[in-house]
């Protein structure tokens, strides 16, 4: 039995989908199951934060955004039930040891509690995510403009479908276990240049307004972001600028994978951002 956390969320829905299809015994958490939308062979059951119901569960997908605060008490509940292993949807920010990276702090942190548990485990270890671009989309929208400091921070958004595709191979399969691959997309392309792309999309163009970092951190919690995770998120585009990363795309961990760019997570996703 696979235990999905965040199961309606961008990877964990992608995830389900894909195990599912597999043929494999699959409970998802999610905070409404009636309206979870989820296959009917899908076990799909609700329970507070670090709670989860885990009988007969061999792995669990983990996000770590469904065990705030609690990650230690479940990890003494998955050890206590028998299951076998762990796989963390991780951040690449583990990998910047700076004071102020609150989010590379809190999945260092989590990554260090699973590993004192001896379960086997796999850290995916994710770039920046495409849907975060989904903050865009209001204004996109309604003026066809992007808002947003460090125009020209090229990154290498990862397709949620990529990430689902290294879960469900780290769930089925022993190869990656012990692992923790950091993985983005295939291309760089700058923030300016992702706008461009989605405007090609739209069939009209969509343009890039480049303001300060106190303007674009405003703009990030007028959008819910919490304040230290904006303040995370302008680190990561500001080091972007001074020393761009490398891309490791799914296929660097499975050759067989095509890595899905940032132009088809936009095919993917045109209706989010198209005037309604």
């Amino acid at each position: 039995m696979f235990l999905i956390t965040a199961a309606t969320g961008n990877v964990g829905r992608a995830l389900v989908d894909r195990l599912y299809a597999a043929g494999a015994d699959v409970r998802a958490v999610t905070r409404n199951p009636a309206a979870a939308g989820l296959p009917p062979g899908v076990e799909t059951v609700s329970a507070p934060a670090g709670q989860f119901p885990l009988d007969g569960v061999a792995t669990v997908f983990l996000n770590a955004a469904a065990v705030p605060g609690t990650a230690e008490q479940f990890l003494s509940r998955a050890v206590a039930h028998g299951v076998r292993r762990i796989v963390l949807l991780s951040s690449s920010s583990v990998l910047d040891d700076h004071p102020d990276n609150h989010t590379g702090t809190a999945h260092r942190e989590l990554e260090r509690h699973i590993e004192k548990t001896g379960l086997e485990w796999v850290f995916l270890r994710s770039g920046m995510f495409a849907t975060n671009t989904m903050w865009w989309a209001p204004l996109i929208r309604t003026h066809g403009v992007v808002r947003a400091a460090y125009a020209e921070a090229r990154i290498a958004p990862i397709h949620e479908q990529d990430l689902a595709a290294a879960a469900a191979a780290a769930m089925l399969e022993d190869s990656l276990a012990g692992t923790a691959p950091v993985l983005t997309g295939p291309e760089l392309i700058s923030q300016a240049g992702q706008a461009e792309l989605i405007g090609e999309a739209l069939g009209q163009p969509v343009r890039f307004e480049e303001v300060s970092p106190a303007i674009g951190h405003r703009l990030l919690t007028e959008q819910h972001t919490p304040s230290h995770i904006a303040d995370s998120l302008l680190r990561y585009y500001h080091r972007a600028i001074l020393h761009p990363i490398e891309p490791t795309p799914i296929s660097t961990i499975l050759p067989s994978e095509q890595p899905r760019t940032y132009r088809q997570w936009i095919h993917d996703h045109r209706a989010d951002f198209a005037a309604p």
